[in-house]
C-alpha cells in the first residue's frame, strides 16, 4: 500500500495483524495464503496435540444468517447451491482510513467446473477449476449463508450442528491464538475466538 504520508490511525486490537492489500488479486491471495497457513500449520499441530471432542450440545441459539446480494442471488439461481466454500473474515482500511469489515468468500462448483468469487456480496471473478473426476457429490449439509463474522466457538457449532469436533491449537509462529477445528465436512479457524476462515468441503458418496 502506497504510504500517504500521515501518521498510522490508531486501529482496534480485531485485526489479524495483516498487511493490508489493494485490488482483488492481492485480496483472492491473501485468502489462499491464510488458508494455506491454517490448513499446514494444523497438521502440524495435528501430530503434537489434537483434542477430540464429542456430544456436545451447544448453549449458544444459531447465528442470523448472512444475507446475500442481488450477484449471490443471481448465481444461486443459475448454479445452484455450492458444492464447497471458503469464507476469509477480515479487516481493512477504507480510503478515509477507518477500518471496514470485509467478507471474501469463493464458492466451488466442481461438477462445473467453476468458482466463483465475492467481496462483501460483490462479485469478483468467476474462473474454471481444473477438476479431477470426484465422482457423485453428495449435497453439501451447509450453505455460506449460516455463517457470518466472529462468531463464537459456541456460535459456529450451533450454525453447522455440529456435536464433535477435532481442535488443534496452532503454533503463535503461524497465528498468534489461533485455534483450528475440524468438524464433518468442515475446516474452520478461530483468532481470539473469533471466526476468521471456513472451508466447507465436498463430500462424495461414498464417504
Amino acid at each position: 500500500m502506497a504510504e500517504t504520508g500521515r501518521p498510522e490511525p490508531e486501529k482496534k486490537k480485531r485485526g489479524c495483524g495483516i498487511p493490508i492489500l489493494i485490488g482483488c488479486g492481492g485480496l483472492i491471495f491473501l485468502s489462499l495464503v491464510l488458508g494455506v497457513i491454517f490448513l499446514y500449520a494444523g497438521w502440524l499441530g495435528y501430530q503434537e496435540a489434537p483434542r477430540l471432542v464429542e456430544g456436545e450440545s451447544p448453549s449458544a441459539s444459531p447465528p442470523g444468517l448472512y444475507g446475500y446480494s442481488l450477484q449471490q442471488e443471481q448465481t444461486l439461481a443459475e448454479y445452484g447451491s455450492p458444492e464447497g466454500f471458503t469464507i476469509l473474515f477480515y479487516q481493512e482500511e477504507a480510503e478515509d482510513a477507518s477500518l471496514r469489515d470485509v467478507r471474501l468468500e469463493t464458492w466451488s462448483y466442481y461438477s462445473l467446473g467453476k468458482g466463483v468469487t465475492f467481496i462483501n456480496g460483490e462479485l469478483q471473478v468467476e474462473e474454471a477449476l481444473e477438476v479431477q473426476d470426484l465422482g457423485e457429490l453428495d449435497p453439501l449439509p451447509y450453505t455460506p449463508d449460516q455463517f457470518t463474522a466472529y462468531l463464537s466457538l459456541e456460535q459456529v457449532l450451533a450454525a453447522a450442528g455440529l456435536e464433535g469436533y477435532l481442535e488443534v491449537p496452532l503454533e503463535n509462529e503461524y497465528l498468534e491464538e489461533g485455534r483450528l477445528f475440524y468438524g464433518q465436512a468442515l475446516t474452520f479457524g478461530l483468532q481470539d475466538d473469533e471466526l476468521r476462515y471456513l472451508e466447507a468441503l465436498a463430500v462424495t458418496a461414498d464417504q
